[in-house]
């Protein structure tokens, strides 16, 4: 095949070549075009310095394609779908340069093990990783201001994620499906967990929600199938329909009194045996008596149990007297040091 490479007006519009590596580095275009390497038979291609936006599907479908090579120092966007069904893809190069990932924009790069971000990312589209099978960790930083739904969903070697410490662009279902994710480090910012963020993700064995937490939506947790153990610390306040749904291995959550409203079958529903049945901790008598009520009205009480871990009120009172009849009153006090004064 005749080498041919079309750029027009700072733009790349076609590449059509036989050449395995493709090094672009010396070209003077801003822009590669949409779909210019479309379905093109290159596996490792070098863009130029310059290069500050990927169009859309550019890359799409290029079967053969294993290494992309982000070159210079500026910034660049990646655009819809623009790498989407590139399954031999494995590296990214200088990937920290990403300054947005379009809607599908690795949609389906199974090989894909690694892609580090910088703090020049600032949007990652919907779906935009989806399906991305290799995909082992990711680490967001707090630059991103938006996530699209699903964005990581069904990459199912993801271990850990990690976001910064005042990262808060959590998306609906955005780590859906990531079957070995076991480790998840939230923000300290962030107050809500959208809708089926971590549904079907089966490795999960606890979870801890931090204060700040104010809401878990709806099918948070929903199927996550080795879930054992819940803790929400004092500041949760609704708890979405069935946020904890199909989770048979979870025994124990401790519910807060700051908790005001629970979902529709939040905790699943139907009825479990006693031994299987989970059990909701609570500080008191009081707390109890209201777990008991939103359990019935959400339909999860057929496979729940309350359970008071603090001290009761009874309990307390006897402290109180008891540490009532060990203090002396003060004027007594003082007058005994009166009397030892005159003597």
């Amino acid at each position: 095949m005749k080498e041919k490479i079309n750029i027009k007006k700072w733009q790349l519009l076609r590449v059509r070549t036989d050449e395995e590596e493709l090094d672009l580095s010396g070209e003077s275009f801003v822009t590669v075009g949409k779909r210019a390497f479309r379905k093109a038979r290159q596996e490792r291609v070098t863009l130029p310095a310059m290069a500050s936006a990927i169009k859309a599907e550019a890359f799409m479908g290029c079967s053969r394609l294993k290494s992309v090579v982000l070159s210079g120092e500026g910034g660049i966007g990646v655009s819809t779908g623009v790498f989407a069904g590139c399954e031999r893809l494995k590296e990214v190069e200088n990937s920290e340069m990403l300054t947005a990932v379009g809607e599908r924009g690795f949609d389906g790069c199974i090989m894909l093990r690694h892609i580090p971000f910088g703090t020049a990312l600032r949007r990652i589209g919907a779906n935009a990783f989806r399906r991305c099978r290799s995909l082992e960790e990711v680490f967001l930083p707090s630059s991103v201001k938006s996530v699209g739904r699903g964005a990581f969903r069904d990459c199912t070697e993801l271990v850990r994620a990690e976001v910064d410490a005042s990262f808060d662009a959590f998306a609906e279902e955005m780590f859906r499906g990531c079957i070995s994710l076991s480790e998840v480090c939230l923000s300290e910012t962030v107050k809500e967990l959208p809708r089926g963020i971590f549904r079907d993700c089966s490795a999960l064995t606890q979870v801890l929600l931090p204060q700040q937490i104010r809401t878990v939506g709806k099918s948070a947790f929903e199927g996550c199938t080795r879930l054992a153990s819940v803790r929400m610390d004092l500041g949760v306040e609704r708890i979405g329909a069935k946020a904890f749904a199909d989770t048979p291995r979870l025994r124990e959550v401790y519910l807060p009194h700051s908790v005001k409203k629970l979902g529709r079958r939040a905790f699943g529903s139907g009825g479990r045996s006693p031994e299987e049945r989970i059990k909701v901790c609570v500080e008191n008598e009081y707390m109890a008596k209201r777990a008991k009520r939103m359990l019935f009205l959400c339909g999860s009480s057929g496979c729940t149990e309350v359970v008071i871990v603090g001290k009761t009120i009874e309990e307390r009172k006897r402290e109180r007297r008891r540490a009532s009849l060990h203090t002396e009153p003060v004027h007594l006090i003082d007058s005994i040091d009166e009397e030892n004064n005159v003597q």
